[in-house]
């Protein structure tokens, strides 16, 4: 169901911890506005942190432009290029496939540490305060 319907309970912003939250806590879409930013806490051990990343994250469809916007560990990254213009409201209609776009963020050296760590995920170009 969209998040507009009543019979749902309502899509609000959310934090997911990795290792506690449920999988089912996810949420399948992200709409701007509405249930957005997702905030992702996970721990990496030193090994883990050493060295550059890159944060993948990979979308189905999107609406009005839409796309990933992401803060790691309180850096906020660069806003990629609109995705391919798909006119559709895909969710409204029951749909969830689309162009299949992908957006990496490069995460410098030193920008994941050894214990915990934060990304936030907001929908479009919703800058975070």
């Amino acid at each position: 169901m969209h998040p507009s319907d009543a019979r749902m309970s309502t899509w609000d912003p959310l934090t997911y911890t990795v290792g506690s939250s449920a999988l089912t806590d996810f949420p399948m879409a992200a709409f701007k506005g509405v249930n957005d930013p997702i905030t992702i806490k996970f721990t990496l051990t030193l090994a883990q942190a050493t060295g550059a990343a890159t944060l993948r994250i990979g979308t189905t469809l999107s609406f009005a432009g839409g796309r990933p916007v992401v803060t790691i560990n309180g850096k906020v990254g660069t806003t990629p290029a609109a995705p391919t213009a798909i006119d559709s409201r895909g969710v409204t209609r029951g749909a969830y496939r689309g162009w299949g776009d992908i957006y990496d963020f490069p995460i410098a050296s030193g920008g994941l540490v050894p214990g915990s760590n934060t990304v936030s995920v907001f929908s479009s170009n919703l800058i975070p305060y």
